[in-house]
């Protein structure tokens, strides 16, 4: 099988490390319940696979199927060693773009909430005081507040402090604001007048910046622009 409908975006490479572009609807890595061609499958040729675990070799962090947005790729195992710790060490500075549905109370907040995997659905996250659920920090801004025919909608700039699985998406439906078009943790009813009225059919969650030092001690950021289909998204509601 071979992945045509949006080749992955390499915005820097050098021996040590990719920095790429992953659009949505596309994985970061296989899995056993799917043959699909991902994006480690994409950038294998550019990767030393030696001592690197082979189904996600130089993956050092994620980005959920559909969300789109900045990836770092390690090329070597030193490499991966130095940015996996990196990412435990919370010294990576992580940006996201994202819409909710409503109005937030409070134009900027933190949200501190531990997540550990649902009792009642073993594909989904949730808030939990258990034992085993891990600290999960959120920091969030409003940019943008819409109003449409069936509601009002939010854009904000996220900031995670962690890297939870579903963090952002897990934290905002914690506090009754749903990423836009989220499948899983959204509002059902919601998310079909949305696509229908205004034709976005995935969750409205861009990663668009990353911040830190490299391998070389040189700081980097990296940005992405919106989507065009989110970008679309945006001017529509600035029409109504």
């Amino acid at each position: 099988m071979v992945y045509n409908r949006d080749m992955v975006k390499i915005l820097f490479e050098n021996k040590d490390y990719l920095v790429v572009e992953k659009p949505s609807g596309i994985s970061v890595h296989p899995s056993e319940t799917s043959n699909e061609i991902t994006l480690t499958d994409q950038l294998k040729s550019k990767i030393d696979l030696k001592d690197l675990d082979p189904i996600r070799p130089g993956v050092v962090h994620r980005l959920d199927k559909n969300t789109s947005g900045i990836l770092i790729i390690a090329r070597n195992k030193v490499s991966y060693d130095y940015f996996v710790k990196l990412f435990k060490s919370r010294k990576i500075e992580k940006h996201y773009s994202a819409l909710v549905r409503g109005v937030l109370k409070h134009k900027k907040a933190v949200i501190d909430s531990p997540i550990s995997r649902d009792l009642n659905n073993r594909t989904k996250m949730s808030i939990s005081a258990s034992v085993g659920a891990k600290n999960a920090v959120t920091v969030y801004k409003v940019l943008n507040e819409y109003k449409t025919s069936f509601g009002m909608v939010s854009l904000l700039d996220v900031e995670i402090k962690t890297g939870r699985t579903h963090q952002i998406r897990v934290h905002m439906k914690a506090i009754d604001h749903p990423v836009v078009m989220d499948a899983s943790y959204g509002d059902r009813k919601f998310n079909e007048v949305f696509s229908e009225a205004l034709g976005l059919k995935r969750q409205f969650l861009h990663a668009y910046m990353l911040k830190f030092r490299d391998p070389d001690g040189n700081a980097k950021i990296f940005r992405s622009d919106l989507p065009e289909d989110l970008n679309d998204i945006v001017i529509k509601l600035k029409a109504l």
